[in-house]
């Protein structure tokens, strides 16, 4: 049955061969197609899960393998800057024993492809101490610190110190904000006394277009590069990297667009793509569990 079926196959062709039509003339259609201007992006992954991260650490690959997500200009339209932001707790977890008032969004940071050192959070939300820390000394010299609002800056297993000279109105231009240079470790207490000079002194200015906000940026020590707005309220600092939405940081030039044409990257071109890789950074003191889902969301335009 086999060689009769492979018989009939070629009969076939050979009857396809032998009755092809005479071609007598041809003409054409011009095509013209026209392609309106869209900007529009493509992220890939859409998702991703980190498990069994350790408090105090770091961890780069996803549970899926991902070292990084990739950020792909699917409109017509050339594409100039790239940058973040992601979400934030609602209020402040730490020692509330509940794992769901922590945010993914908050512990999310993103370096350039193939950079090397430290990944930059876009933006890091966090809020003051409820409990006084009896081991710091505030700039006028008082141990537990009297009449100032303190709290960390949490990278991992490095936590900075900060001080803000107001319990109210910290949105105030002229406001002092205090950040020390020696990381609150596992094993080392850091810069705990502000009145010594291991440490950077901010004055903030007003953000006009979010009056609730002050700005400042850190020019000096081992947090610089890092722009730092603060609530009126003094009971939170939001520490701004990669994102330009952020309360003050649209003014200032210091706080880098991820991908930037205007300066040393090219047009992201259609079809083109780039990529930004990513961690999550699980600071000390967060609860055991799955944490609240966050976010990262990426924007682009055309500029």
């Amino acid at each position: 049955m086999k060689r009769i079926i492979v018989g009939l196959l070629l009969l076939v062709g050979l009857i396809s061969v032998g009755f092809a039509l005479d071609v007598n003339d041809t003409d054409t259609v011009n095509i013209t197609v026209t392609v309106s201007t869209k900007t529009m992006i493509d992220v890939n992954p859409a998702a991703l899960t980190y498990s069994n991260v350790d408090p105090g650490s770091t961890k780069n690959v996803s549970d899926e393998g991902y070292y990084a997500i990739q950020i792909e200009n699917i409109g017509s339209h050339n594409i100039t800057h790239i940058w973040f932001n992601n979400t934030m707790p609602s209020e402040r977890p730490f020692a509330t024993a509940n794992a769901s008032k922590y945010n993914a969004g908050n512990f999310v940071a993103l370096r350039k492809e193939g950079a090397t050192g430290q990944y930059w959070f876009p933006n890091r939300l966090e809020f003051n101490e409820t409990r006084s820390l009896v081991y710091l000394k505030d700039p006028s010299g008082n141990m537990p610190p009297s009449g100032y609002s303190y709290g960390r800056f949490r990278n991992n297993s490095f936590e900075y110190f900060w001080m803000l000279d107001s319990l109210t109105n910290c949105n105030a231009t002229g406001t002092q904000f205090y950040i020390g240079d020696k990381p609150h470790t596992e094993n080392a207490t850091g810069t705990t006394d502000f009145t010594q000079s291991d440490h950077q002194t901010i004055s903030l200015t007003n953000v006009a277009t979010a009056a609730n906000w002050s700005w400042g940026y850190i020019s000096s020590g081992n947090v610089s590069g890092y722009g730092v707005a603060v609530y009126y309220t003094c009971d939170r600092v939001m520490f701004v990297h990669w994102n330009k939405d952020a309360p003050g940081a649209d003014t200032d030039s210091n706080i880098p667009y991820f991908w930037d044409a205007s300066g040393s990257d090219p047009n992201l071109t259609p079809g083109n793509s780039t990529v930004a890789e990513i961690a999550v950074y699980v600071p000390y003191g967060v609860m055991e569990g799955t944490v609240e889902q966050g976010k990262l969301t990426v924007i682009v335009n055309d500029q």
